[in-house]
């Protein structure tokens, strides 16, 4: 690379060294980002405009060129260069060959610290929506497969082991309430994130363009930073964003292990689709659950994303440190995670078919109506605590004779306790069981399908944001 083409080397007596190149130089890696540079750019010229030190045809001739390179760069004909340090050079190289030396003259008033800010910020936020109407799709698959088993009992856990029984439905929706969360979080973020960098230049303002606010607004943004050190030396919202990414990718990773349970043999709730699932290159009989493995393991990729940028940030003096550009590295690889695993799942969600048979059956073993006697028992005056202990008695009978609570009639229940009468008997049954657990957020099939109205109020509203353009 000559001193011409790099942004930076006056006071230097010679060009750097090759290996010193190839550490710093990343022009490829950040291609993705050229929209961002072109929007930054052609927001800085008009500041520069407004300035003073560009005519409106200078001005125009610049946009055009840099819309030029954006078309370029998207179809192929054109990539940065080995000798591009970054890709700040590379589109101000490429600008100047194209239209002479007023291409140089945008590098004024303007620093690759506020550039490379802006960049990966308009990234994500522009990101944040289109992952947020991924997110939707999966939440409006679950809301889907809910709905359809609003009322079909199965197996409900605690230390993976049977409880309670509860429907399908709800307990697919809990997985939905904490995605839904988790773009609600997406949401919040991009509010945070709305303070533009441009016009801070290296960090202490801008002595040429004056007016940041102007720019902020051209970029989307709800305004220009507070402090032009904050500006480019923060990255608290690359780490928000990580934090966001990993914690979504952490709850649907609960999710894909539920999943890989509910499809094994020894489960037997769940089919995979065969386009969503893959083979066995040995044995001809496996179908397994691809989809739900590589995310739970993408998710441990995530959370070492948040680790790294936490890391970089740590005793980080300001104002901007080379150490920051691991920004783009972990924002990138999330983005990418992101959209590989969310259509991945959502697809899976949707086409599973779900077997309510075999979960019924499983549903009432382990004496998982136990409860329903005490609660019985409770609401005849009795104190739970005792309640708890008769309970407790009546289940070590069925396991001394090989019984289940269901198979009892009013013989065996006074064996055990004259206070457990024939009125116990109404409520051992897997319906009433559910049923019974009616109030708000419970797993009563009325319930649950007033829980999945609301939430399809929430999701139509993530869609609705996820949708809007301009950003």
């Amino acid at each position: 690379m000559n001193q011409t083409t790099r942004l930076w080397g006056g006071r230097f007596r010679k060009p750097p060294d090759p290996r010193l190149m190839k550490l710093s130089s990343a022009a490829g890696e950040h291609a993705r980002l050229v929209p961002q540079d072109v929007a930054g750019g052609k927001a800085h010229a008009a500041a520069l405009e407004s300035a003073g030190l560009l005519s409106r045809t200078e001005r125009d001739l610049i946009a055009q060129g840099l819309d030029g390179i954006a078309r370029d760069v998207a179809a192929g004909t054109i990539a940065p260069a080995a000798g591009d340090e970054d890709v700040h050079t590379f589109i101000e190289r490429v600008l100047t060959e194209r239209i002479g030396p007023t291409g140089a003259k945008l590098r004024a008033g303007r620093s690759r610290n506020d550039q490379a800010a802006n960049n990966l910020k308009l990234y994500l936020r522009q990101k944040a929506r289109s992952i947020g109407a991924m997110l939707a799709e999966l939440l409006a698959a679950i809301a889907e497969q809910s709905e359809r088993h609003a009322a079909s009992v199965c197996p409900g856990f605690t230390h993976l082991q049977n409880a309670q029984p509860a429907t399908f439905g709800h307990w697919l929706m809990a997985h939905g309430q904490v995605l839904l969360r988790d773009a609600s979080r997406l949401q919040d973020w991009e509010k945070r994130s709305g303070q533009s960098p441009l016009g801070a230049a290296a960090f202490a303002g801008s002595a040429i363009t004056l007016d940041p606010a102007a720019s902020a607004a051209a970029l989307g943004y709800e305004a220009p930073f507070e402090n032009s050190v904050d500006a480019v030396a923060a990255r608290d919202h690359v780490a928000e964003f990580l934090f966001v990414a990993a914690l979504t990718l952490a709850d649907l990773s609960r999710l894909a292990e539920e999943v890989t349970l509910w499809t094994s043999r020894q489960f037997g709730w769940v089919t995979l689709d065969d386009g969503f699932a893959t083979g066995s290159s040995i044995m001809p009989q496996k179908k397994n659950p691809d989809i739900a493995e590589i995310s739970r393991g993408r998710a441990a990729r995530l959370a070492g994303d948040v680790v790294t940028m936490l890391g970089a940030l740590k005793g980080l003096p300001l104002s901007y440190n080379r150490d920051l550009a691991e920004d783009k590295r972990t924002a990138f690889d999330a983005v990418d995670v992101l959209e590989e695993v969310l259509p991945a799942f959502a697809g899976l969600i949707a086409s599973m078919e779900v077997h309510p048979e075999p979960m019924r059956a499983q549903a009432g073993l382990g004496f998982t109506l136990a409860t329903e006697v005490a609660d019985y028992l409770a609401r005849q005056g009795v104190p739970f605590a005792e309640a708890h202990e008769i309970t407790g008695a009546l289940v070590r009978y069925c396991e001394e004779m090989g019984r289940e609570l269901e198979s009892l009639d009013a013989v065996d229940l006074r064996a055990v306790d004259p206070r457990l009468d024939g009125g116990v008997l109404d409520c051992l049954t897997l319906d009433a069981a559910v049923k019974a657990r009616s109030g708000h957020g419970g797993t009563a099939p009325e319930r649950v399908r007033e829980q999945i109205a609301r939430f399809r109020t929430r999701l139509s509203a993530l869609e609705g944001w996820a949708g809007e353009t301009g950003r």
